[in-house]
């Protein structure tokens, strides 16, 4: 049985061995500004207005690139003192087997927190510009993004299974004979290192039902290719001023959908995969059954449109408007729903502090579908389930300084909490410093609640720009002062195919 969030993130790391805004457009991750930035392309997902743009590259026409890619992991967890190779994080990571349960307590207070990835990788893009005709563009996109958040309550149960606070007392079999035993760190750690005694199970004497124990817990995973065809053009063109339009067209497949939540009163979740995975007796939230090294089959099919809007004032302002991701997917393969309506009393699963040496879903002991699916009953059903995309707005101002500066900021926010959308809205300020072949970018980004991040990245291009290549970060803090960062992020963005002819 293999793990989902582990296959789809080697996926990822095979082709490049916080949310993102810019997807896999490398010259834009190391400002973190793309609205009025993004060109040809690149602009699809972002702003197709910017299509319309034929005057930003004399003499080319043509711009076309392949294997574009952004990735970012983001989680408190990178630093827990109990986590060991963090190296591997996000594909898995092991635990340090010396620390006791109250070292463990940090880690369940940082699952509360959750965890972030998304990864982009941008198979193929080409756009053809036309002064008279505007731009056409089209590319091939593949999208993934987890979003993890988990209560209090389901965060102590995976870290500490039956020895969590929630439960009061312990069962425990000694030499054939079985006892109850006040549940408290010193018990545990004194019965964990007695080798003649055995933890069976963790009893409540004032349980919770399921729904209550997840409140406040939020799962959710989306896996989409979409092929996106965009046109943009100038309506206006005048010498200090200048108004565009652009519209994105796509065809979306869905590989993976995942969406979990409670309000204390009802749990509900749908899962659903693409065949590629399946295995009908192996069914997790995470883990999805057998895998095969192949491009995977579609589990749902939709279409999604993005619309976009462009001023260009006095020569050298932007400002940009776009709403992206309008329309839904239907998902009719392998559908699940995620349910439950009993109490906890009993619970009969350890967590990772006892037993556990991964959290991926082959790893042996305990994982985090060994300990959802004791929670929730998932259950298939012959049924199709519309799912709206994450839909998102955009504004961003860009201003020209001279030839060899452009600086510029943004606001992306949700319109909806759908799996694949950003949890809050993001602000970002930034730019380029252009010297001649080469561009330095950097600024930063920031989100309620979460760390702000400094991105940097360069970019070079040779022969008269008929060449691009680069790459950059979101966070340059997280990659030379980890540990001084409070909620680190490995990220990387980077292209070495593009091309202007």
């Amino acid at each position: 049985m293999k793990n989902l969030f582990l296959l789809l993130s080697v996926l990822f790391m095979t082709f490049i061995s916080l949310s993102q805004g810019e997807g896999s457009v490398f010259t834009s991750t190391g400002r973190g500004v793309s609205t009025t930035f993004a060109t040809d392309y690149q602009a699809l997902g972002i702003n197709p207005a910017n299509l319309g743009w034929d005057k930003e590259f004399k003499g080319k026409t043509v711009a076309f690139g392949f294997l574009e890619t952004g990735f970012s992991f983001d989680s408190k967890i990178i630093n827990n003192p109990t986590v060991s190779e963090v190296r591997s994080i996000p594909l898995n990571f092991s635990f340090d087997s010396t620390k006791r349960y109250n070292d463990f307590t940090e880690l369940s207070s940082d699952l509360q927190d959750g965890a972030r990835l998304n990864a982009d990788l941008r198979l193929f893009g080409v756009a053809i510009t036309s002064e008279r005709l505007g731009g056409f563009a089209f590319s091939v996109t593949e999208r993934y993004s987890m979003n993890m958040n988990l209560s209090k309550d389901v965060a102590d149960i995976m870290t500490f299974g039956f020895g969590a606070p929630y439960f009061d007392s312990l069962l425990v079999e000694s030499n054939g004979n079985f006892s109850n035993v006040v549940n408290n760190p010193q018990n545990y750690d004194s019965l964990q290192q007695d080798t003649s005694a055995r933890i069976v199970a963790g009893s409540s004497s004032n349980p919770k039902s399921i729904p209550e124990i997840f409140e406040g817990t939020s799962l959710k995973v989306s896996w989409i290719r979409e092929f996106n065809f965009g046109y943009g053009v100038g309506i206006v063109n005048k010498e200090k001023f200048g108004l565009y339009i652009g519209v994105g067209v796509k065809y979306l497949q869905g590989m993976a959908l995942l969406d979990v939540s409670s309000n204390g009163n009802s749990l509900n979740g749908f899962l659903s995969y693409s065949p590629s995975f399946s295995d009908p007796n192996n069914v997790g939230l995470f883990s999805v059954g057998n895998t095969r090294l192949r491009i995977p089959k579609a589990a749902g099919k939709g279409f999604g449109v993005d619309l976009g809007i462009n001023l260009k004032l006095l020569k050298r302002i932007k400002v940009g408007f776009a709403v992206n991701d309008i329309g839904s997917i239907t998902w009719s393969k392998n559908t699940y729903n995620v349910t439950t309506d009993s109490s906890l009393a009993n619970f009969r699963v350890a967590g990772f502090y006892k037993d556990s040496n991964s959290i991926s879903g082959n790893s042996g002991g305990a994982t985090f579908d060994s300990i959802l699916n004791s929670l929730v009953d998932i259950q298939q059903g012959s049924f199709e389930r519309k799912v709206n995309l994450p839909t998102t707005m955009r504004l961003g101002v860009g201003i020209q300084l001279g030839k060899i500066l452009e600086i510029g900021g943004e606001v992306i926010a949700p319109l909806n909490t759908n799996p694949g959308n950003f949890s809050s809205a993001l602000y970002s300020f930034g730019g380029d410093l252009k010297l001649g072949p080469i561009v330095f970018s950097a600024g930063t980004v920031f989100q309620k609640n979460r760390q702000t991040r400094v991105p940097v990245g360069i970019l070079l291009a040779p022969m008269s720009r008929t060449w691009e290549l680069g790459i950059s970060t979101r966070d340059i803090q997280s990659l030379i002062k980890r540990h001084d960062v409070d909620n680190p992020m490995f990220s990387t963005a980077f292209g070495f195919l593009r091309f202007r002819i």
